[in-house]
């Protein structure tokens, strides 16, 4: 069973995804803070995460950053979900190692899982 890690700090939210992956088969850990999710993941490193940008705290670009300069997270695929869909965004997260960049207004939950799931086949 795949591991997902959301760090997404809308509790509704949070809990739409975290139903539609558990249907899919993921086993899925929420953290509702940034530095909640990057010590969760140091504790028990996921096969992906699933990361919102606005955060309390530490926001996700910060976050990604320290996931892709820690050694033990650095090869953890990491997917952006958030709001913003300014360019400059979109290429700041990709080129600081996210696998994706997915705008929540644009993507159902539905299609989330669908898109986490073909990149886990992708990497067969």
């Amino acid at each position: 069973m795949k591991h997902i890690l959301l760090i997404e700090d809308d509790k509704f939210l949070a809990d739409i995804y975290a139903r539609h992956f558990r249907e899919a088969g993921f086993h899925v850990r929420h953290a509702s803070s940034g530095e909640e999710g990057f010590e969760s993941a140091l504790k028990d490193p996921p096969d992906m995460i699933v990361l919102a940008i606005a955060l309390p705290k530490k926001n996700g670009f910060e976050i990604l950053e320290e996931l892709k300069t820690h050694t033990q997270t650095k090869k953890i695929p990491v997917m952006m979900l958030t709001n913003l869909s300014a360019r400059e965004d979109i290429e700041r997260c990709l080129s600081a190692g996210a696998c994706e960049y997915l705008i929540k207004s644009q993507h159902t939950a539905q299609e989330i899982v669908a898109l986490v799931k073909k990149r886990f086949s992708i990497k067969k």
